[in-house]
């Protein structure tokens, strides 16, 4: 048929196919689109990011969590070894393997308390090798866990939110059903797990066991902080009566004053509190009170000043030295400044009398501010007429809509007592998270506090002035019942129609009726195109390499409000020094914080991509975007001028790359944090000056977006970096940092034993936190007085931690003593210890003298610089990460055998792996620069038989020239003998 043929079966055929092509095109787009919303709307996240972290620091978290683990359970061990008669206890081996848990998802809840909470559902199929040798009654038993298996979905809760960092005070952590755990357990060698009715047994009793300690509602809580000294919460009243003062300054011509005193509670965001003004009197008096809610007694000062800008005088009352429930009048001195050094106030400007009474609230009520976060404390008995304090916290309101516009705020009144919340522009759902404190005399049981929603007009309101949103009455006798309420209240006098927001394409289900559309399969589309087309879809999404991080941004969402006060309060204290310590300098007056606040909008992560290096660390780039709404203002008074500086309105889109290295095997697991910028940043705000927004200044804002973006482009633009330490990394990874050379040279007068007061001694030396056996020496028979000369080495990682434990005989029954290393210097010394019985400080077994030991010690700490000639030995330290690839002909159970100079060291067996993971340390000491010799590696595989077979999987044989010039290499070597195989070797030279 002719391809111009226009007959009609043609012309259908191409309309069909046409028809057919267009179908499948949208209904992959559909398709995208139902797949978007699966993921956007399901309450399980992925969190797939997470596992690929885990399983980078897993290495390193499992040497940290066995570490810790045998910490805890030692002395637990030695404390009952003698109540159960047992000789001795120790781990032969304690790994958790090379198999790092899993997370499969995660849910997240919002609730009406301040709390964060979250379900992550755990898998962990592992191949751990703890390994316990128990000693007792004569004989030895080996007891082996293996292989296992962990599934549960706890439930972890975060709370209170306060806002201090972390911002959460609490963990709780509890099982929301019985988790599913199973394990091989060798006894002597045999799997006693392999007996049906005991596994049986064994899985019910620990599923019972567990689920009656943590099975929800049952929780397990590890605090943080203190949660009454981190969410600042009212723990009672100061009362401060004004009585006096006396023999002020004279400050003007005629010799006459007019002072009034001006009362500030520190760390207290509401403004100061002052008397009445005495005009013309050096010795006025007033007779005033005052009331101060105090939220940490052990911090809070209570400023004295005197005379308008402090010029009379000043002083300072540190809440610490009031006691409890005690009137306390006291006189004090006022003086020119607080700085003790300041000679000024070796002059005499008056003194002021006050009468001071601290009342701390009942203990109970502290208790249930600490379970919950929003207070109703109450005052002690014998406080005057049953007062107290209403703590009132206005978190949020929803769907408030204006006539002509909606700047809400809120204004509280209680017994004619007005306070506002700070106002939020544009905004119909506005969360303030506002404290707000009412001191009063009795309980107000029969009261009401009037919310009002009140929405401010823009600029003037030359046009149309404030509306009224709604406003509730709200009754007291529940808040005074129950101590606490958190409730959600329906304004009066409100429009209530709600909207939700969300994520969107836009889709044409009728195609027919839209003219010359292009339908192409999303996978038909470049980066740019997308970028073009569809502007919103999130860096997820377009890019494989990102991961999502929805779950990360419904969380600080969640946490904002609290993040937002703690950042502020640590940049308001970390400029605080900074401004006072310049003053003087640039001529300013003063420069004040009017409003901090960083706004209602958090930062979102728009993806984040893991990279995987070959170096010891971990390495990510979080795409960030922040449309905030913060309200930053700055009051400058300098040269009899007063300026307002507003920060206002900003947007900020980083690209930032975060390296934690190295990565080490002692929590939080990394040493460093280094922060670096991919790209410029785009950075955008408004900066109003007097009230005029002078960022809309063309040339200005130019200017301004150029130089902000150069100069945190000049610090921090890849490769710069902002560095972050954590830990000491030498001390963190533990690496050799020199050698200890022990000559045992002889002991004197030991202790006589048996009918014929001989002995057969032997000393057994032993470095703290090291994993290798102690070293001993040859026996000397029927000898109180032996003479040794016997030399040792052992590598040294710690000298300020680690000590060499000195033990004399079987069972250490002739003595024992220890030597810090800390003491030693470098270079060679003869020290001559006692022997005592136990190391017990009080033990009075060791007022008896069990003899001496004299040793040789020289310490030799490696070089920082090149190796020297006339010192060439030193320390070859390798670390055998992991090999790829591996494949055997029988079995694939690899191992990796190490040979230097006739000297073997093997890693441990990671069963059924072709890609195993080992992560593990070696140490070869040498007597000379191994310069012209080589490292031979092997891996085998390893299969139980009754006869047990070796395979060779491939070896290669490494010259080690290049790691003495370098004193580093990490390098991936391609197995001789083998397919496909790989190793990576980490190699580092000390020299001593």
């Amino acid at each position: 048929m002719n391809p111009t043929d226009t007959t009609p079966s043609a012309a259908d055929s191409r309309r069909r196919t046409s028809k057919f092509a267009h179908w499948w095109n949208m209904t992959q787009i559909l398709w995208m689109a139902s797949f978007m919303k699966f993921l956007c709307g399901s309450r399980i996240l992925t969190i797939d990011w997470v596992s690929r972290f885990l399983e980078m620091m897993w290495p390193y978290l499992n040497k940290a969590i066995c570490k810790t683990a045998q910490d805890i359970a030692n002395p637990i061990i030695a404390e009952n070894k003698e109540k159960y008669k047992i000789d001795s206890i120790e781990f032969e081996t304690l790994t958790l393997g090379s198999l790092p848990p899993t997370f499969q998802g995660m849910k997240a809840y919002v609730t009406e308390e301040q709390e964060l909470i979250m379900e992550p559902s755990l898998k962990w199929a592992a191949n751990p090798n703890v390994t316990v040798v128990v000693k007792a009654y004569g004989l030895n038993a080996t007891i082996q866990v293996v292989d296992l298996q962990v599934f549960a979905s706890p439930r972890i809760t975060l709370k209170p939110l306060v806002a201090t960092i972390p911002c959460f005070a609490k963990i709780l952590v509890s099982l929301m059903e019985k988790p599913h755990v199973d394990f091989g357990l060798k006894l002597l060698g045999a799997d006693v797990m392999a007996i049906p009715i005991l596994y049986s047994f064994v899985q019910e009793t620990i599923k019972k066991q567990v689920a009656s300690m943590y099975l929800w509602p049952k929780t397990l809580e590890v605090p943080i902080m203190d949660p009454s000294k981190a969410s600042k919460r009212p723990v009672g009243i100061l009362l401060v009566k004004v009585l006096r003062a006396q023999n002020l300054q004279k400050k003007d011509l005629l010799g006459k004053s007019d002072p009034y005193v001006k009362l500030t509670m520190s760390d207290d965001k509401l403004p100061s509190k002052k008397t009445t003004v005495k005009r013309g009197n050096l010795n006025p008096e007033w007779n005033e009170d005052f009331k101060f809610v105090v939220t940490d007694p052990e911090t809070q000062e209570l400023e004295i000043k005197v005379g308008k800008h402090d010029k009379m005088g000043m002083n300072k009352i540190l809440l610490k030295e009031l006691p409890p429930e005690e009137t306390k009048v006291t006189t004090y001195n006022l003086l020119k400044t607080m700085d003790p050094y300041d000679i000024h106030n070796e002059k005499s400007r008056g003194q002021i009398t006050l009468e001071m009474t601290y009342k701390p609230f009942k203990e109970d009520d502290i208790e249930k501010d600490v379970q919950g976060t929003d207070v109703v404390g109450k005052a002690p008995d014998g406080s005057p007429a049953g007062g107290g304090l209403l703590y009132v916290v206005v978190h949020e309101a929803q769907d408030l809509e204006g006539k002509h516009h909606t700047n809400p705020y809120a204004r509280i009144i209680f017994k004619g007592n007005e306070k506002k919340t700070k106002v939020i522009k544009k905004n119909r759902d506005p969360r303030w998270e506002e404290e707000i404190e009412f001191v009063c005399e009795e309980p107000p049981a029969n009261d009401k506090l009037h919310v009002e929603v009140l929405s401010k007009p823009p600029k003037k309101g030359l046009i149309h002035g404030k509306e009224t949103l709604g406003y509730i009455d709200i009754n007291l006798a529940d808040v005074i019942s129950n101590k606490r309420i958190n409730e959600t209240y329906h304004l009066i006098d409100s429009k209530t129609v709600g909207i939700v927001i969300g994520y969107f394409l836009f889709i044409y289900f009728q195609p027919t009726d839209v003219k010359n559309v292009k339908v192409r399969p999303l996978v038909e589309y470049d980066s740019d195109s997308l970028d073009d087309t569809l502007p919103e879809i999130p860096l997820w999404l377009k890019n494989p390499d990102y991961d999502r991080l929805d779950w990360l941004n419904r969380f600080l969402e969640l946490m904002w409000p609290y993040l937002n006060k703690a950042i502020c309060r640590i940049a308001q204290d970390v400029a605080n020094p900074i401004i006072a310590k310049n003053k003087e300098k640039y001529k300013i007056d003063y420069i004040k914080f009017e409003t901090f606040t960083l706004g209602s909008l958090p930062p979102t992560f728009q993806g984040v991509k893991v990279q995987v290096t070959n170096e010891q660390e971990l390495v990510m780039e979080p795409s960030l975007k922040w449309a905030g709404n913060p309200n930053i203002t700055v009051v400058v008074k300098a040269y009899g001028l007063k300026a307002t500086i507003q920060v206002v309105d900003m947007q900020v889109f980083v690209l930032p790359r975060i390296t934690l290295k190295p990565l080490v095997s002692s929590f939080p697991c990394f040493a460093n944090i280094l922060v670096s910028l991919m790209e410029k940043p785009h950075v955008d705000f408004g900066l109003k000056l007097l009230g005029a927004d002078v960022m809309a200044i063309p040339v200005l804002y130019k200017f301004v977006q150029e130089t902000i973006m150069d100069q945190v482009a000049s610090m921090f633009l890849w490769p710069k970096t902002l560095e972050v330490p954590i830990m000491d990394p030498s001390k963190a990874s533990k690496k050799p940092v020199g050698i200890l050379l022990v000559k045992v040279l002889r002991a004197q007068n030991l202790r006589e034993k048996g009918p014929l007061g001989k002995r057969d001694p032997y000393v057994k030396l032993k470095m703290s936190g090291s994993k290798l056996p102690s070293k001993k020496t040859a026996v000397k028979h029927s000898n109180l007085n032996p003479e040794w000369n016997q030399e040792f080495k052992f590598v040294i990682r710690d000298p300020e931690t680690q000590e060499l434990d000195i033990n004399f005989g079987k069972d250490e029954k002739l003595g024992m003593c220890k030597i810090s290393l800390k003491k030693l210097t470098p270079g060679t010394e003869v020290i001559t210890d006692n022997l005592i019985k136990t190391m017990e400080p009080n033990g009075i077994q060791n007022e008896k003298s069990a003899g001496e030991i004299t040793l040789e010690l020289t310490y030799k700490p490696f070089k920082e610089g090149n190796v020297q000639k006339e010192d060439p030995g030193g320390l070859l330290y390798v670390v055998v990460h992991e090999a790829k690839e591996l494949e055997g002909k029988c079995n694939t159970n690899p191992y990796v055998k190490l040979t230097f100079k006739g000297v073997e060291k093997k890693t441990k067996v990671v069963k059924e792996n072709r890609n195993p993971r080992w992560k593990e340390e070696f140490e070869f000491e040498c007597e000379e620069t191994p310069a012209n010799d080589k490292l031979h590696v092997e891996v085998l595989g390893t299969k139980k038989a009754l006869i047990r077979n070796k395979e060779s999987l491939g070896h290669i044989d490494i010259s080690l020239a290049d790691v003495i010039i370098n004193k580093r290499i990490i390098e991936i070597y391609d197995l001789i003998n083998s397919k496909r195989g790989q190793i990576q070797i980490e190699f580092q030279w000390k020299s001593s």
